[in-house]
């Protein structure tokens, strides 16, 4: 009886659902199902009543397993239960395995587009930083432009990998801070601290990056008081946790409608790659802004 089911739960499930996934015409599928498990039900009774002719004839001895003709009804059935729920369980597995294999292909896709909007926001805040530069010292311009090659290269090679190690995501983020040291020169102070367990870690490109540059953006820019940056990453195990906290100005300034698209984005990739498995702190007081994004690999 099951090899009997076996050719219709395959089409069924390997056939005509994989078509109405790929065309969304599920209810179509439906009708399909029930149509094909109906057919498939026929053979049981079929094969049952084989069997009671033999045993009519004496190939086997007599038993109370199987019913007389005057029961075929009852016996299609029980037999089209059987093929329901032998068919509704296998096409399950199949649905539960094409839609994960849907999922991971649109997170895939979502995680492009997200690197993509961080991207270009990064890079024209560079070439800005640059372009003023090359205005007051082009030897110092020269030496920058050198250092954000190294940025972009790192940028375009994050659309191709989805991991890179943590020695080469934390390089990436000290060339930025560098840049940023030049342009502000004596008027901020800066402080970072990197302690690192396993540089060879797994890590994911451009993930930090918007929390360091936010912090740089909004910076308090006081005459008679000198604005600070503190920065603290440290990973050990499979823990990663970034520190970020600037002074801010208390004068209210125009809010630009941009703003906060970068966080935004960030707190989508996190939910895509670590959901559950981080925590993002945000204190924003009149003075000062702090985050604390821990992470588990």
């Amino acid at each position: 009886m099951m090899a009997c089911l076996y050719p219709f739960t395959t089409f069924l499930s390997k056939s005509l659902l994989q078509k109405a996934m790929r065309q969304r015409r599920m209810l179509l599928f439906a009708g399909q199902f029930f149509l094909v498990s109906a057919i498939s039900a026929l053979f049981i009774p079929a094969i049952l009543h084989g069997f009671l002719y033999l045993e009519n004839n004496g190939f086997f001895p007599p038993s109370n397993l199987l019913l007389g003709r005057n029961l075929y009804s009852i016996m299609y059935i029980n037999a089209l239960l059987v093929a329901l729920f032998v068919n509704f369980g296998f096409c399950g597995l199949r649905f539960h395995e094409e839609s994960m294999k849907l999922h991971e292909a649109l997170v895939a896709s979502q995680l492009q587009i997200l690197q993509q909007q961080i991207s270009p926001h990064f890079m024209f805040n560079v070439l800005n930083h640059i372009n003023i530069l090359m205005q007051e010292d082009v030897t110092l311009a020269s030496s920058l432009l050198i250092r954000y090659s190294k940025i972009l290269r790192y940028q375009l090679d994050s659309d191709k990998n989805s991991k890179v190690s943590i020695a080469q995501e934390i390089q990436f983020l000290k060339d930025f801070i560098e840049i940023e040291k030049v342009r502000w020169g004596n008027e901020l102070a800066i402080q970072c601290t990197w302690e690192v367990a396993d540089s060879l870690k797994a890590f994911p490109p451009l993930l930090l990056i918007t929390f360091i540059e936010n912090a740089f953006k909004h910076v308090a820019r006081g005459i008679s008081e000198m604005g600070y940056v503190n920065i603290v990453f440290k990973q050990k195990g499979n823990a990663v946790c970034l520190e970020v906290e600037n002074s801010k100005s208390n004068i209210q300034k125009e809010k630009d409608p941009v703003s906060g698209m970068g966080l935004v984005n960030v707190k989508k990739r996190l939910d895509i790659l670590y959901s559950g498995n981080y925590s993002l702190a945000v204190r924003d007081t009149e003075t000062t802004y702090y985050t604390k994004l821990t992470v588990e690999l």
